[in-house]
């Protein structure tokens, strides 16, 4: 049986700079998920930066009928998500970290709120990747480094770490990221990194000059069937 998953990141909701822009975050985000209910998609992993701490309790809302899985990004409060989203799985008082098991697969969200990962989040992880199932990890910002100016300047903090702690593991590793406000896919050794566009601006790949447009917004799919991975990205 196929599962379907619609995987969005960085809606930036009813904050200030994407209004600078012209976007209008809500509609996008509506758009989104009109989208995704025609797809016959029944569930979210969010990728994380959701928006002004005020907009928590509307973008929640609207993700009520959905099987939901947040992941959190560094325009987001812990203290503020949290009183939201209410996950069964064991939630570590100190971030929004936890794994899930699925079929084939084992889901592991990471908490990069803070841009960077702590030690205690790190020791988590080790144990965590011990599996015989493949991995797919979901956190906000991408651990493989990519050509453009962005990533030099808004990368996470120590994820040199994160990335030899999954090259050390003989599993394949599958994750998605946001952050970049980019589609970008990046592989080396056993990690493949998949970076989703934003669901609401977006920024050129270029290695010289941060370039910002509103001309597109969108988000990801991701089919898990029996061991193998689809991904695809649709945008507006």
């Amino acid at each position: 049986m196929i599962k379907k998953i619609a995987y969005i990141t960085d809606a930036h909701i009813d904050e200030e700079y994407p209004k600078t822009l012209g976007v209008n975050a809500r509609n996008n985000w509506k758009t989104i998920l009109e989208d995704i209910d025609s797809k016959d998609i029944n569930e979210v992993i969010y990728g994380g930066d959701i928006g002004e701490g005020s907009s928590n309790s509307w973008f929640f809302e609207t993700l009520q009928n959905y099987k939901l899985s947040v992941s959190l990004g560094n325009h987001d409060l812990f203290s503020e998500v949290t009183k939201y989203y209410k996950n069964s799985t064991n939630i570590d008082v100190d971030g929004l970290f936890y794994s899930k098991e699925i079929d084939f697969f084992k889901l592991i969200f990471l908490d990069s709120s803070t841009e960077v990962i702590s030690e205690k989040q790190l020791e988590w992880l080790k144990t965590e990747l011990i599996s015989t199932k493949k991995i797919v990890l979901f956190i906000h910002h991408p651990i493989l480094p990519i050509p453009a100016i962005i990533d030099k300047k808004y990368f996470l903090q120590g994820r040199e770490k994160i990335q030899a702690l999954l090259q050390k593991i003989p599993n394949e590793i599958i994750l998605f990221s946001g952050h970049y406000h980019m589609e970008d896919y990046r592989k080396c050794n056993n990690v493949i990194q998949y970076i989703t566009p934003a669901a609401s601006y977006q920024v050129e790949k270029d290695l010289n000059e941060i370039k910002v447009h509103n001309n597109s917004f969108g988000y990801r799919i991701i089919e898990l069937n029996k061991d193998n991975i689809q991904t695809e990205v649709v945008l507006f």
